[in-house]
């Protein structure tokens, strides 16, 4: 509790220093505009209607994920609960890294073992990350003729592609091959044997190491049981497409809140595209929640499509809608998690 209200400060604080940045060096912001988007405005609407779209895509791929390599009974609820938990921890973590560590906890506490936990929580977030790198491809070549008009812009795309695609592939090898599992075996109980010099824990050394392996073979397992199903892959990366795609609007909704495209169509591909490409960037923040970084990648990448008096409002709706509304739901629903396992316990 003391590092998420050392967290939610730190946010504030980059938060009103983004925001004063955005009001004085952008066109300024129109609060009546702000205002309006998420009440009066249809653009609006379709933004929150995205957003729980993508969400109950990630919980299916949760779901089905679970029901195809686990004898254990976990109901769409319990998905839901997962996705939420990871969505909280993720916009208060640097680098959004935070949220697959609650999530492996949900899940042990759920009745999955260790391995199949971490399995099932690595498993999605390849998955989820590749159908982004995949549409930050194709978005890469649709943007080109708009992200060459400025040099940042088009070197911090190729930079953040190339390290998506790298770390995906980093995992997709050590997962395929025995040896890297075997070579992180070892470094587990390397660590683990560091313990010696307590009295307490020395006697406890054998046994950690034998459930390190038992868990480690509880994580390979998983991991041959989902790779063995193609066609289940195959729905989990469609449902990851559509879930990829569905937050990747949100940026169209606060653009088109000023109608700004009169071809729809083409527009939302462009903005896609320019979205796709930022998220890579962004992902990379050490702040939480991307704070400050997030707000500047935006600005900047679609300072090369949105007229400059609009840019300030839009980048600021938009964040309202892909960050600061999901908090606040992803908050709320957490507490509530949290109190009624309290209450049961």
């Amino acid at each position: 509790m003391k590092r998420i209200l050392i967290y939610i400060l730190f946010l504030s604080v980059v938060s009103a220093i983004t925001l004063y940045f955005l009001s004085t060096f952008s066109g300024g912001i129109e609060w009546a505009k702000v205002f309006n988007f998420f009440f009066a405005n249809v653009w609006g609407w379709i933004g929150i209607a995205s957003l729980m779209i993508s969400w109950l895509m990630d919980t299916l791929i949760t779901y089905i994920m679970i029901l195809k390599i686990t004898n254990v009974k976990f109901s769409f609820l319990k998905s839901f609960n997962m996705s939420v938990i990871g969505i909280f921890f993720n916009k208060l973590s640097p680098a959004s890294t935070g949220g697959s560590v609650f999530q492996i906890a949900y899940l042990r506490n759920n009745g999955l073992n260790l391995g199949t936990s971490i399995s099932v929580t690595e498993l999605r977030y390849i998955i989820k990350q590749s159908a982004m790198v995949f549409l930050a491809a194709f978005g890469f070549i649709d943007a080109i003729p708009i992200i060459s008009r400025n040099e940042v812009v088009f070197i911090l795309s190729l930079t953040g592609f190339v390290i998506s695609v790298g770390g995906i592939l980093i995992l997709v090898l050590a997962n395929m091959s025995a040896k890297s599992r075997n070579y992180m075996i070892k470094t587990v109980k390397w660590f683990i044997n560091l313990l010696r010099f307590s009295k307490r824990l020395s006697p406890k050394i054998p046994d950690l190491n034998l459930k390190v392996e038992m868990e480690f073979r509880n994580y390979t397992e998983s991991l041959r049981l989902i790779s063995k199903n193609w066609k289940v892959v195959t729905v989990i990366f469609i449902l990851a497409l559509i879930s990829a795609i569905a937050h990747l609007f949100l940026a169209f909704a606060a653009v088109q809140s000023f109608g700004i495209f009169e071809n729809i169509p083409r527009g939302i591909v462009d903005v896609l595209s320019l979205q796709a490409i930022a998220t890579m960037v962004i992902f990379f923040s050490p702040t939480p929640g991307s704070s400050g970084l997030a707000e500047s990648g935006f600005f900047l990448f679609f300072s090369t499509l949105i007229p400059p008096k609009f840019l300030g409002t839009v980048t600021l709706e938009w964040r309202i809608l892909s960050y600061f509304l999901p908090l606040l739901i992803s908050g709320i629903i957490f507490l509530f998690i949290s109190l009624s396992r309290m209450v049961k316990r």
